[in-house]
C-alpha cells in the first residue's frame, strides 16, 4: 500500500471559533469509494466520500482534514490496534 499523499488536520476552535491548521503532516493512503462500499459502510451514498488509511495510529475524531487541497470532513473514525482509518465526505464550505 502506498503511502503517497498527505494530510493536515484543521480544528474549530471552541473559544473563538476560527479554524486551526496543525503543523503536523501525515503520510496516507487515500481511496476514494464507490457505491458498493459506501452502501455497505455508512447506508447512503454521497459524492466525494473518501477512505484514509494512517501507516501507525492517530487519534483525531471530529473535525476535518485536507488532501490536495480539498477539504473533507470526518464522519468516521476506525482505529485498531496498529493503525487508523478515517471516512470523509468532501466539504465545500469555507475553512
Amino acid at each position: 500500500m502506498r503511502y503517497n499523499k498527505r494530510l493536515m488536520f484543521i480544528t474549530q476552535d471552541s473559544q473563538t471559533g476560527d479554524y486551526v491548521y496543525h503543523d503536523a503532516i501525515y503520510p496516507v493512503n487515500v481511496t476514494s469509494m464507490g457505491i458498493k462500499s459506501q452502501t455497505a459502510v455508512f447506508g447512503s451514498v454521497k459524492q466525494g466520500r473518501v477512505s484514509v488509511r494512517f501507516q501507525n495510529k492517530v487519534s483525531q475524531r471530529k473535525d476535518y482534514f485536507v488532501i490536495d487541497g480539498h477539504n473533507y470532513l470526518i464522519e468516521k473514525n476506525m482505529t485498531t490496534d496498529r493503525c487508523t482509518t478515517l471516512y470523509g465526505v468532501e466539504y465545500d464550505g469555507r475553512l
